[in-house]
């Protein structure tokens, strides 16, 4: 696609009411601050960029409804994390890590965890990961594992992410008792989006604002400029 695929990065942008104390909560995940003004976070290969909220009502969740980050332990991981003063999200995992057999053969297993202003975080792996006896939040947390983003219309979502070069890599419905969920990964380089459209979404029971919690994507490295906006509204900055 004419830039190089390993220059590549998603950056997630969520919006805050308080840098240090933003700094301070993602800190329970790994986070380190990258540059002076500490708007700027990295763990291993995943980046956050900090904006102070500006007036208005603020805790909505939005399109871009998570960022998840790559464990070997879900177990060891979320443990880190709350002794380090962290919080279980409670809509989405109250009672602890949850397991989806149908992602990637092997299964996967997640847990969901509250950041600034009640951002989702989700810790995941493949089934059956086991960390090493007494690693540290360092070892526990690797890194970028996927952004998830709540669609309306997959094949519209899917279509607009392919022509930002990314390469759909994974495709599975997903069958519950509450109806079916259709879920499509993409992916470019090593940063993936995960697309996913629940029944309620489809049916227009659940509307999500364009810019919630997590207010926007940065897709650095394209080798384009641009502000573009997704199919539900969500924002993609090109740089």
């Amino acid at each position: 696609m004419g830039a190089d695929q390993s220059r590549f990065r998603i950056v997630p942008e969520l919006s805050v009411a308080s840098l240090p104390e933003a700094v301070a909560e993602l800190a329970r995940f790994g986070f380190r601050a990258r540059d002076t003004a500490g708007t700027r976070l990295e763990r291993g290969d995943q980046v956050i960029e900090l904006v102070l909220a500006g007036p208005g009502p603020q805790g909505r969740h939005g399109v871009i409804d998570h960022l998840a980050l790559k464990t070997q332990d879900v177990d060891a991981a979320g443990r880190a994390v709350l002794e380090l003063g962290g919080f279980v999200d409670p809509s989405v995992t109250p009672d602890g890590p949850l397991e989806i057999a149908e992602f990637w053969g092997l299964g996967v297993r997640y847990q969901f965890f509250r950041g600034p202003g009640g951002a989702r975080l989700e810790l995941c792996a493949l089934r059956g990961g086991h960390a090493a006896v007494g690693a540290g939040l360092a070892d526990l947390i690797q890194g970028h594992d996927h952004v998830g983003i709540a669609c309306r219309d997959i094949a519209a979502s899917v279509g607009f992410y392919q022509r930002l070069g990314l390469e759909l890599v994974h495709a599975v419905d997903l069958e519950r008792p509450a109806g079916r969920t259709e879920v499509r990964f993409l992916r470019r380089g090593g940063q993936t989006v995960e697309l996913y459209s629940a029944p309620e979404r489809r049916s227009g029971l659940l509307t999500l604002p364009g810019q919630g919690l997590w207010r926007g994507l940065r897709f650095e490295g394209l080798g384009r400029q641009g502000q573009l906006s997704g199919p539900d509204g969500e924002q993609v900055t090109l740089v």
